[in-house]
């Protein structure tokens, strides 16, 4: 695998009935995008999307999400999960207050939200990381 970037990964957890967001910078990924405009005219339609690949090697501070779910302080670890949202580099930005994922989106070009988590644990560790398929 051949690392092109760093992301930015945004956690989505429930407390006290609210939405909070934990941000992780992970570092040393792939990021493959396509991005394409639907065509209303030829009734296609078309969407962008983008595989990301994290390796295991080097990222000790993964959870699974049932894990990172069950954890008191959630900032010191990150996990993959449906729904969570990634932006393509190191970005500083909380999801807070008037900061929301619309503010994300409409800030950063490359924001998509992780639809599929497979983990490819099979060969050697220099090989094993995870994909995601985005949106």
């Amino acid at each position: 695998m051949l690392a092109n970037t760093h992301i930015t990964i945004y956690n989505k957890a429930i407390e006290s009935r609210a939405e909070v967001y934990y941000r992780a910078v992970i570092r040393n990924v792939g990021w493959q995008a396509t991005k394409a405009i639907a065509g209303i005219h030829s009734g296609q339609l078309a969407s962008n999307v983008a595989t990301i690949f994290i390796p295991f090697a080097g990222n000790t501070e993964y959870l699974a999400p049932k894990a990172w779910q069950a954890l008191v302080d959630k900032s010191s670890n990150w996990t993959l999960q449906e729904g969570d949202v990634v932006v393509r580099g190191e970005v500083a930005d909380e999801i807070a207050g008037a900061f929301t994922i619309t503010s994300l989106r409409a800030k950063y070009d490359d924001v998509v939200s992780i639809t599929s988590v497979d983990a490819m644990d099979f060969g050697s560790s220099s090989v094993q990381h995870w994909e995601l398929g985005c949106k």
